[in-house]
């Protein structure tokens, strides 16, 4: 334990100071395919009685018709959002005609790219601007890749906590600035030890073999329709799932707040070959909203990232460059096949240390050197996490064994979870801890090879596994009734979204062209 991080720790073990802590604010955004009697992905429109995907709050698509997402708001609460997330579940699981959730990462039996049919928000000029952001994406990185689905997990600390972080610190730094620096110093950190997160999350070690259209992957065959990775944790995070070149070869700095804006600015507005040969506007319709490394900051795939809530038709950018890093973004969570809505509350205590401890400790800026440390880390843990011995560079460049070093970190973060359980008056987040030790220890009880574990001891196929455990939960979530005024609430939100986008559709006065010009200006 560093002393700096001691220093900090042991400041924050104070009456006041804990109060601050029981501020953290949380939410979700969790994807999910919508899939057919055959198992196979939605080639129908989004469900009218689940409303508007453009307008609506809680319930809207990724990139697919298909791909559901459903995004809880952010609350203080510790136990509501993951109330949320279930009633969303069981309100949508109530309104699907012959269709059932697809409860894991990997995604279900595709066929052509050409039949994943990519998401419509309407005839709104923003509509328009959604849809071809994702024609984009089906460009540069094939339709198969996106519908590949995770757990967004947002997190923010308290208004109090960074009012009296900020005294304490004595920085000379405006105060908005401060709280920036301050979340991409804990974005360092969780990048740096971010192989923690697939360890514990990963829960797609296996896939099936329709996701691969004209190349063998590196895995094992299991059966005729399945590949898997035999010590994988997580296939979704590695260079099977989501990876662009583009990004590699123009990293986003996060070592200061006026370098991660000049880094993002230059990703949006540089050009590249590559996507100059798509083409933006050809044959009398829009490719992509630009040729450019990022289309728009959304395309800008990092594990961890700094988030800005803004208007409907602001861009993110716009309102971080206003206003500043407003909460961050974990995008390493896998869906959880066994847990119904995804996720196991119990990891997400573990995340809510882990994520303070990224905080308190001491996060010198990257180097080249150290990201390609990172990257290597990560690809290690997602595809070889489980194997025995299994070694990782440290932050002098030396061998380690994961083990060792995943337990000592979780030492380290089950101080900050003694002290969030004083905070919030619990057990919760050092008993996180302890179910986190124990699978480091004994790796056959993490996900990933729970997964493996089902599948081989049934004989299942990755399909016939996920879609088993697919069918039951959707049993568990037709079985609970909600109340009348939970359900008047959620009929409420669909309707008014559907007002909204009617709304939208007949106020628009400028051209689709001229919107745009606009909108990639700011």
């Amino acid at each position: 334990m560093n002393s700096l991080f001691s220093k900090r720790l042991q400041t924050l073990d104070s009456p006041d100071w804990l109060q601050c802590l029981s501020g953290i604010k949380r939410g979700f955004e969790k994807e999910c395919l919508r899939v057919n009697k055959q198992g196979m992905i939605s080639t129908t429109p989004h469900p009218k009685a689940l409303g508007s995907s453009l307008t609506h709050p809680m319930i809207t698509t990724d990139f697919s018709e298909g791909l559901l997402e459903f995004i809880t708001p952010p609350t203080e609460d510790l136990n509501e959002p993951f109330k949320i997330l279930n009633a969303l579940h069981v309100y949508t699981n109530q309104n699907l005609k012959d269709e059932l959730l697809w409860c894991a990462s990997m995604p279900c039996t595709l066929s052509k790219e050409s039949e994943i049919p990519i998401a419509e928000y309407g005839s709104s000029n923003l509509g328009h601007l959604k849809h071809i952001y994702r024609r984009g994406l089906s460009f540069r990185y094939g339709r198969m890749m996106q519908t590949i689905a995770g757990i967004h997990y947002n997190f923010s600390l308290s208004d109090s906590f960074w009012q009296k972080y900020y005294a304490h610190s004595a920085s000379i730094l405006q105060k908005q600035i401060f709280i920036s620096e301050q979340y991409l110093s804990l974005i360092r950190n969780s990048l740096r030890l971010g192989w923690l997160l697939p360890l514990l999350f990963g829960a797609s070690p296996a896939v099936s073999t329709s996701f691969f259209s004209a190349h063998k992957p590196d895995l094992e065959a299991w059966g005729s329709d399945t590949y898997l990775g035999t010590f994988a944790t997580s296939l979704r995070l590695s260079d099977l799932g989501y990876c662009n070149r583009e990004q590699m070869d123009n990293k986003i700095s996060y070592n200061t707040f006026p370098g991660f804006l000049e880094t993002m600015r230059k990703a949006v507005h540089t050009s590249v070959p590559q996507y100059r040969k798509i083409g933006v506007f050809k044959d009398g319709e829009y490719n992509q909203l630009s040729d450019c490394v990022f289309q728009i900051e959304d395309e800008h795939y990092a594990l961890v990232r700094p988030k800005r809530v803004s208007g409907r038709e602001e861009r993110m950018m716009a309102a971080i460059l206003r206003d500043g890093i407003e909460y961050i973004e974990v995008r390493a969570l896998d869906i959880n096949p066994f847990v119904s809505i995804g996720v196991e509350s119990e990891m997400v205590y573990l995340l809510d240390a882990y994520l303070i401890y990224c905080l308190l400790t001491e996060s010198p800026p990257l180097t080249d050197a150290e990201n390609q440390r990172i990257e290597y880390n990560h690809s290690q843990v997602v595809k070889w996490g489980r194997q025995p011995k299994l070694s990782l560079i440290d932050e002098q460049g030396q061998p380690r064994a994961l083990v060792d070093w995943a337990m000592e970190l979780l030492t380290s973060i089950e101080a900050v979870a003694a002290l969030l359980d004083k905070a919030y008056g619990s057990t919760i987040f050092t008993n996180a801890c302890k179910i986190a030790k124990k699978r480091v220890l004994e790796p056959e009880t993490l996900p990933s090879a729970q997964v493996l574990k089902d599948m081989k001891t049934r004989g299942d196929s990755y399909f016939n596994f996920a879609k088993r455990w697919s069918l039951k939960h959707q049993q568990d979530f037709q079985n609970q009734r909600m109340l009348p005024i939970e359900f008047d609430y959620y009929n409420a939100l669909v309707q008014d979204s559907l007002v909204a986008q009617r709304e939208l559709e007949n106020t628009d006065t400028l051209s689709f062209d001229k919107y745009l010009d606009l909108y990639l200006a700011t």
